[in-house]
């Protein structure tokens, strides 16, 4: 579950988060720059693979004992939380945010795991660090960098059964651990194009006896801002790459977990006076994860927002 409440805890710029799903970052891009800012947002992870053995893939997901040569695993990871981005003064944001989470599993059709309730609350502080300053009409180039640290909270059930049955780590609505998560966001713009790069570390806790590989998301695009009077409208594209680590039980290294992925990254923002829109959709283009891990397929988010 980590692994999709975080990274898509970056993506949206409301959210991923986007550029980050957790990370605010667009200069002079928004009407209210380094405002204050309230938002909802769904974001969803699809994985689907078949498995010519049982292995650690079963004692992961779902510990199901039904399962066959070539057995088709699916996965659907839903989030749906609110959030809130508050500025204080020119260089300090806080954000926070609380999901609900969805988390589904179905072995050879047969559902194994569908998972309700709150997930794991995060708060991340961060510092703009440096940056130009200019008037909206000068074509100048501008920079953006801003750094953050902060937590995410055991705030979701890590502990719950299917149909009396067992369920996997990766399905629970929380992990049960505090994690300690790093932040990073640069921006470059100049006229109407630029470039952005967000990157999200995590530090994974123990909860009995397991934990999740530590993570490294990151996530680049390029963008051209329209304007029309009171709508600004930002289509990008880019990459998003998740790394992870092996995950460990009882100190030793899980084998078959962990590994790479790299999505391609398409997103559409609108801003309308107050209100912002945005919609990221990405594909994975080569999953390098652990033979454990049921294959990425697609990440989709939408976001909306409001300035107070």
């Amino acid at each position: 579950m980590i692994r999709s409440l975080l990274s898509g805890a970056l993506a949206l710029a409301t959210l991923p988060s986007l550029g980050c799903d957790v990370c605010g970052m667009f200069m002079s891009l928004q009407p209210h720059d380094r405002t204050s800012t309230i938002g909802l947002s769904w974001r969803m992870r699809y994985r689907e693979g078949t498995y010519t053995s049982t292995g650690f893939a079963l004692a992961k997901h779902g510990g199901a004992d039904h399962a066959t040569v070539d057995t088709r695993y699916r996965e659907i990871y839903q989030v749906a939380d609110l959030r809130a981005d508050l500025w204080f003064g020119q260089r300090w944001a806080v954000l926070g945010s609380l999901p609900l989470v969805n988390n589904y599993q179905s072995v050879d059709g047969l559902t194994t795991a569908d998972m309700y309730g709150v997930g794991d609350a995060l708060v991340i502080g961060r510092y703009l660090l440096a940056g130009t300053h200019c008037g909206p009409e000068e074509q100048r180039a501008r920079h953006r960098l801003m750094l953050g640290a902060g937590l995410k909270l055991p705030t979701g059930a890590s502990d719950r059964t299917f149909n009396g049955g067992p369920v996997g780590p990766d399905l629970q609505p929380g992990t049960g651990t505090v994690d300690v998560l790093g932040s990073l966001e640069y921006l470059y713009r100049k006229g109407a194009w630029g470039a952005g790069l967000n990157a999200i570390g995590r530090f994974n806790g123990v909860h009995q006896g397991y934990r999740f590989g530590h993570g490294l998301n990151l996530t680049g695009e390029a963008f051209r801002l329209f304007e029309a009077q009171a709508i600004r409208f930002m289509p990008s594209a880019g990459g998003y790459l998740e790394l992870a680590s092996l995950d460990a039980m009882n100190g030793a290294p899980v084998e078959g977990t962990g590994g790479p992925t790299l999505f391609t990254h398409l997103a559409s923002r609108v801003w309308w006076r107050s209100w912002s829109l945005g919609l990221t959709w990405q594909h994975a283009m080569v999953d390098k994860q652990g033979s454990m891990m049921v294959p990425n397929r697609e990440r989709v988010i939408i976001g909306i927002s409001y300035n107070i």
